[in-house]
């Protein structure tokens, strides 16, 4: 069924729409990339043939060389120029044209590609560069962007929603190079209202330190007849994106938080209770509390793991149960004996959900030989894993932290001091193996629900399928649960973050994650199965945001028979 509520905004994604150009003829993206340079990391092409002469910041060229790390040469150079940006390279090296230069990682994922068009009796020659998919080096998160250059010698510089700048010091712009003349501008604060005029001066960038605010724009260089450049944006240039956020249910059995260095951890003398929830897994709460009994100590080396320490009674967990635990010196315990792998040196979210059962009190590198101890104690129905004032690796501050577990399945997280200098620590349980991140939370704020088991339900994007304009937008819902009857669509002109819990309506571990303007409904043609609807070919929607969620009728799943996915958001553009 379809709510009344559905705005006009919505129908006219569904509704077909006559094609208008925008103010400017060049197209916002080109899909064509042409030829794929197969660049790997810290590599240029060099060479590539433009077809027509190119008047840059420092004369005509008709060549260029492209860089893996996100910049053009507007001369010849084999020179990579890895891995931070710098303004003083900028404008003493060669001429060049700067996208995103910093440490990009082809091998990651993406390619570099280059194409050229001839002119045309309604367009000029021009050559495109695209990095398509392709992440900084140290991350997973994919981008794109796209250069293009004009035979009468502007260019533009379009960058997806995903672009971001996490480690590396990155830099935009164009110089003639050479001594150039220094002249830093705000990209994110240059419109079509409030272009920059640079005068004589060719030269024109921005540096960003672990920075990026502007994503998802293009900005586009037109030569200004003084020797410089006017700068303005194009805001109808929007690149249609999506992004999952949330996560379906049934959730998976694990809850952890990441303290990302330099992000630091927020849990000293504090603890957590974990306590088994109604429907499995658990509620996790900040409590007061600290076992301080500790009297049976082992000795540690670096990066070491001992047992089986075995605990006087049966643990029971999502997804097993145990006797007997291996301890780690680097701040969490095994919950299956037999495992030795000391996982040095930084928590990691993707190895802890996709190891084998664990719960962390404080995984991190942490270096017993340095000072401190480490004790397992057990009192009547009770375990205690101590790491007393054990350093971080290799002299650094001394941490507290401990894990109690119970015979009535319930669990505690407590700590003295903890710190973290110059590593990542990560704290919390996973039943290990399903391989499925639900994010880190936040336990401090409390209270976290950890997820019974399960594969959640999936929706995203199919693979290659963008909501563009003029296209038909397929997505796809995928870990259908066996005896699952019938598909709804949630269609909504706001996410919902945090999700709204649906536990009291008989959905526990189950989120709303998009406002119900719209309810469609879907035959389920097995895992995955697909969902499409037309986007009008009309300008006016590009930068439009639609967010979506699915769910199924689920006999069984829990009281009220239905399962959720994650969330998806749209945004529709070029």
């Amino acid at each position: 069924m379809q709510s009344s509520l559905l705005t006009a905004a919505i129908a006219a994604l569904f509704a077909g729409s006559v094609c208008a150009q925008g103010a400017m003829s060049a197209p916002c993206f080109v899909s064509q990339f042409g030829t794929n340079l197969q660049l790997g990391d810290d590599q240029v092409a060099q060479g590539l043939a433009l077809g027509f002469t190119f008047v840059g910041p420092a004369g005509p060229v008709t060549t260029i060389d492209v860089s893996s790390n996100g910049f053009v040469w507007l001369a010849s150079s084999a020179n990579s120029a890895c891995c931070n940006a710098t303004v003083a390279q900028f404008l003493t090296g060669l001429p060049r044209i700067a996208m995103q230069w910093t440490d990009l990682y082809p091998p990651g994922n993406g390619d570099v590609w280059f194409n050229t068009f001839p002119a045309t009796p309604t367009s000029g020659a021009s050559a495109v560069i695209t990095w398509a998919d392709v992440p900084e080096i140290g991350t997973s998160n994919l981008q794109t962007m796209q250069l293009q250059l004009f035979d009468d010698g502007s260019f533009s510089m379009l960058f997806d929603a995903r672009v971001t700048n996490t480690f590396h010091d990155a830099l935009i712009g164009v110089t003639q190079g050479g001594a150039a003349t220094a002249n830093a501008i705000d990209f994110s604060a240059t419109g079509t209202a409030s272009p920059h005029n640079s005068l004589a001066n060719p030269t024109v960038y921005e540096l960003f330190q672990n920075s990026w605010d502007i994503a998802n724009r293009l900005f586009v260089f037109v030569p200004n007849g003084q020797g410089g450049y006017l700068v303005l944006d194009r805001p109808a240039c929007a690149l249609a994106d999506v992004t999952t956020f949330g996560i379906g249910c049934p959730k998976p059995a694990t809850a952890y938080e990441w303290f990302q260095s330099p992000t630091q951890i927020d849990l000293s003398n504090t603890a957590i209770e974990f306590n088994p929830a109604a429907g499995g897994g658990y509620v996790a709460v900040p409590v007061p509390g600290f076992f301080t009994g500790y009297t049976a100590s082992s000795v540690f080396q670096d990066d070491q793991v001992q047992g089986p320490f075995n605990l006087g009674f049966t643990f029971a967990y999502p997804g097993g149960s145990t006797t007997a635990i291996d301890i780690s010196s680097n701040g969490f315990i095994w919950l299956q004996p037999g495992n030795f792998n000391s996982r040095c040196c930084d928590g990691d979210p993707t190895t802890f959900v996709t190891d084998p059962a664990s719960i962390a009190a404080l995984w991190m590198d942490l270096y017993p030989p340095g000072g401190g101890s480490i004790y397992f104690d057990t009192t009547p129905g009770e375990a205690h894993i101590t790491w007393l004032n054990v350093p971080e690796y290799f002299n650094g501050p001394a941490q507290t932290a401990q894990i109690t577990l119970r015979a009535n399945g319930s669990f505690r997280l407590a700590y003295g001091a903890v710190s973290n200098t110059s590593h990542s620590p990560l704290v919390g349980f996973t039943q290990g193996i399903a391989g499925i991140d639900p994010g880190s939370s936040d336990f401090s704020a409390g209270p976290v629900i950890v997820g019974s088991g399960g594969t959640p339900l999936q929706l995203d994007a199919q693979t290659g399928s963008r909501p563009a304009l003029g296209t038909t937008f397929v997505m796809e819902v995928d870990q259908i649960a066996p005896g699952s009857l019938l598909g709804i669509m949630v269609l909504g002109l706001n996410a919902v973050q945090p999700g709204f819990d649906l536990s009291a309506l008989g959905m526990p571990g189950c989120e709303l994650l998009a406002t119900l303007d719209a309810l469609l409904t879907f035959p389920l043609a097995g895992a995955p199965t697909p969902f499409s609807f037309p986007i009008a070919n009309n300008p006016a929607l590009a930068g439009f945001s639609l967010h979506a969620q699915a769910a199924t009728v689920t006999p069984g799943a829990n009281p009220l028979g239905l399962y959720t996915s994650n969330g998806l958001s749209m945004l529709v553009g070029f």
